[in-house]
């Protein structure tokens, strides 16, 4: 027990002296502060590094949810003029016309492809129905810049009449002459995609879209 109260001692005055010394001289202060100052800026430097990282993450996945908004969005303003087109044609639009753009096209022998079937309000069987399920209506793939896929409801058909100044609409429009017309409401689903696997973002806008018989555009 005395050797090793001794031998404690004893390393407790090396370390004091070690100490001691190193705090009296010039040297050793400096030794202190240059260590001191060094734990600092490693310590700034780990928190600069570490901060940048994670903005660049947080631009990089802001710009992908952005992407995907636009690309959704796109969606929607797209579908108006596939369904004009598709209505006055009684046809879906050909890979010429839209190279870029697939259509649900998939039919039974004889009968109409499936989105005209429901842009038009015809009736569709049990097959059909399966066939609308597993696909999208309107769909168009951009690579690194996202995918677009749009689903589309008939919601309704409702029959208007009027003159043109009852509807505001001057010498052309709704109700001009008060002939009555049809307005069809279509609900318009988008979902644009956008990022590389596994890391993907998706956006979805749900909007209503009238078409009125006869009249170029709509909302």
């Amino acid at each position: 027990m005395k050797a090793k109260q001794i031998f404690t001692k004893i390393q407790r005055f090396g370390f004091r002296t070690l100490v001691g010394r190193i705090t009296c001289s010039e040297r050793g202060v400096a030794l202190i502060f240059a260590l001191v100052l060094l734990l600092v800026v490693s310590i700034i430097g780990s928190s600069a590094t570490l901060t940048s990282q994670i903005d660049l993450k947080l631009s990089g996945n802001t710009k992908v949810i952005r992407t995907s908004f636009y690309v959704a969005d796109g969606g929607i303003m797209l579908s108006p003029k596939v369904i004009s087109q598709i209505i006055t044609d009684r046809d879906l639009p050909t890979a010429e016309q839209t190279p870029l753009i697939t259509y649900d096209a998939w039919k039974k022998s004889g009968e109409d492809p499936v989105l005209l079937k429901k842009i038009m309000g015809f009736s569709m069987d049990s097959d059909y129905q399966n066939a609308d399920e597993s696909s999208a209506d309107i769909a168009m793939e951009q690579g690194t810049l996202g995918s677009m896929a749009v689903d589309l409801t008939r919601v309704a058909t409702r029959y208007l009449s009027g003159g043109g100044v009852e509807f505001a609409a001057g010498t052309e429009g709704v109700g001009v002459g008060g002939a009555a017309t049809a307005a069809i409401i279509y609900r318009l689903a988008s979902m644009g995609t956008a990022g590389t696997a596994p890391k993907t973002t998706s956006s979805n806008i749900v909007a209503q879209y009238r078409k009125v018989a006869g009249v170029a555009g709509g909302r």
